[in-house]
């Protein structure tokens, strides 16, 4: 017979101090497991559908490239007298006044006639902003 027959197989002592606290914290986390769940079902029970959103709203940067497509409001074209034709883009910040006023300035245009292109310019705006 061997040596290793002879002696009893060791096992743990379940009456050492550190074994009870360790089934103790075992039964505890159980506990409270159990009422955690408990108070999760009531919950859900008496749940409301909130409509509130969960991050409240916060000004997000935009980078240039997308807030100048938004700022173009309409293209003017313009036909001069010799049947060339020239574009001008109308922006949310331009006024119809200083607009008419470029085009006469660059095509030689009368008083009446950048008079009458500034009404159709505020028009044109009028329209689209509002």
């Amino acid at each position: 017979m061997s040596s290793q027959e002879q002696t009893p197989k060791q096992r743990i002592d379940m009456a050492h101090g550190f074994m009870k606290s360790v089934i103790r914290n075992q039964i505890d986390r159980d506990k409270y497991d159990k009422e955690v769940k408990a108070a999760q079902q009531m919950k859900g029970h008496i749940k409301v559908n909130k409509t509130r959103t969960k991050k409240p709203e916060l000004q997000t940067y935009v980078p240039p490239q997308r807030s100048k497509k938004d700022s173009h409001l309409f293209v003017l074209q313009y036909e001069h007298k010799n049947g060339a034709v020239y574009t001008v883009n109308v922006s949310r910040e331009d006024k119809a006044e200083d607009v008419a006023k470029c085009i006469g300035d660059k095509y030689d245009l009368t008083d009446a006639f950048i008079d009458a292109l500034t009404l159709q310019i505020e028009g044109e705006i009028l329209k689209r902003v509002i």
